[in-house]
């Protein structure tokens, strides 16, 4: 059961106009014992409402110093000096303080570095006014101490809760900052993350895919053919040579940098799809290579995304197509416009494999579309011809500088 006090903290808790107005609500009472004559025996009834009155007028602003502390401030503002005049013409004895207060650091804590300031320098208007009429009863012998004593109240308690504000508003700043700096380092982690999975299956479900067709391969030709189950283990053993290189050289990924600048070497590009053709053959799959243009440099990621894109589309090809489908691997070099065309096309007339649902990991196609977008090209994939399946995709080629144009 819910109670009203739980309902008023809730209220309180949820609504920062709520909040505003208690606040105006308990700086009024002391605003009013304190500078003006509130108090006072001699005072009447009704100077008092007056006074009160007057004071509700101004506190009223504070109910929405959060949402517009400029403007609030500027009322406020005017409030206290309205105070002030009306106080030297005699009207009551009242100097608005503490609602001027709040209302300047609201500004320092919400606004930037140039409304502060000018928040700032505009209460010293009211503030002399404050000082002036302090000194009214003050005898002439007394008055230059009483100016400096005054002054000097005035004067640094604006400052400080001026000061205060400011430093709230940094410290609010730098935890925004490190809020950012958190979500930078989570996304950081997370992209990192899903780059070491995209690693893991090329090297792994790729190269385990190919050893395990060659493997099957091998065991139909046991008794028959001895020749080929040895060349079938020459395979799987160069495959997953392969593979625990692929590995180490990924793992150097979770190396500090330091280590990682003096062990990494280079990684694999389209320079090593020969062995990589080679392995697909010997799995059964009939793979043919097409190069058209003048090959242009890539940059690392690109000539890696590339090998990755023929790999795991052979790999495909292996699995889905099966041993006796021809493959065709096209790189077309496009040197004028500065990009890479990559397709790889299988016919789908081979005899794959009944465990080849086992193979799959289901992430092969996802992981080189974002390969293929993180680098600036173009991916797409499905069906071609009546069972055949394409995986194509547009990489761009490395800018040269002029001298190395020359060279």
């Amino acid at each position: 059961m819910t109670g009203p006090g739980t309902v008023l903290g809730r209220l309180y808790r949820a609504a920062p106009v709520v909040q505003d107005a208690v606040l105006a609500a308990a700086l009024l009472l002391p605003d009013l014992f304190l500078f003006s004559d509130f108090a006072l025996p001699h005072v009447g009834v009704a100077d008092r409402l007056l006074t009160v009155g007057y004071a509700v007028l101004g506190y009223a602003a504070l109910a929405v110093r959060r949402r517009a502390p400029g403007a609030v401030f500027c009322c406020v503002w005017a409030h206290a000096l309205g105070g002030e005049l009306l106080t030297a013409a005699g009207t009551f004895d009242y100097s608005p303080t503490l609602a001027l207060l709040a209302a300047l650091y609201t500004v320092a804590a919400l606004r930037n570095a140039r409304p502060a300031v000018l928040a700032l320098v505009s209460v010293a208007v009211p503030v002399a006014l404050s000082v002036r009429a302090a000194l009214a009863d003050v005898p002439d012998a007394e008055q230059l101490t009483s100016l400096l004593g005054v002054a000097c109240f005035y004067g640094l308690l604006n400052l400080e809760v001026w000061a205060v504000g400011r430093w709230v508003r940094a410290g609010r700043a730098a935890a925004v900052r490190d809020r950012l700096a958190v979500a930078r380092a989570e996304e950081a982690v997370l992209s990192e993350r899903a780059r070491t999975a995209r690693e893991l299956h090329d090297v792994v479900a790729n190269a385990v895919t190919v050893m395990v067709l060659q493997a099957g391969g091998a065991r139909h030709v046991l008794r028959t053919d001895p020749d080929r189950v040895e060349n079938a283990l020459d395979q799987i053993e160069s495959s997953g040579k392969t593979a625990v290189a692929e590995l180490r050289h990924m793992l150097l990924v979770l190396r500090t940098e330091g280590e990682r600048a003096a062990a990494e070497g280079p990684g694999f590009g389209l320079a090593d799809l020969d062995p990589l053709l080679n392995g697909v053959r010997q799995a059964g799959l009939i793979a043919h290579l097409r190069v058209t243009g003048v090959p242009a440099p890539l940059t690392r990621s690109v000539d890696l995304t590339a090998y990755r894109l023929v790999q795991e589309a052979l790999t495909n090809a292996a699995k889905h197509a099966g041993p006796g489908a021809v493959t065709v691997v096209r790189l077309d070099w496009h040197g004028a416009d500065g990009r890479l065309a990559i397709a790889v096309e299988d016919d789908g007339r081979g005899f794959p494999s009944a465990t080849r649902s086992d193979l799959s990991t289901g992430h092969g196609l996802l992981g080189l579309r974002e390969r293929v977008a993180v680098c600036g090209g173009t991916f797409e994939a499905g069906p071609v011809g009546d069972d055949g399946f394409r995986v194509a995709a547009e990489l761009p080629t490395a800018k040269l500088s002029p001298q190395e144009v020359g060279a």
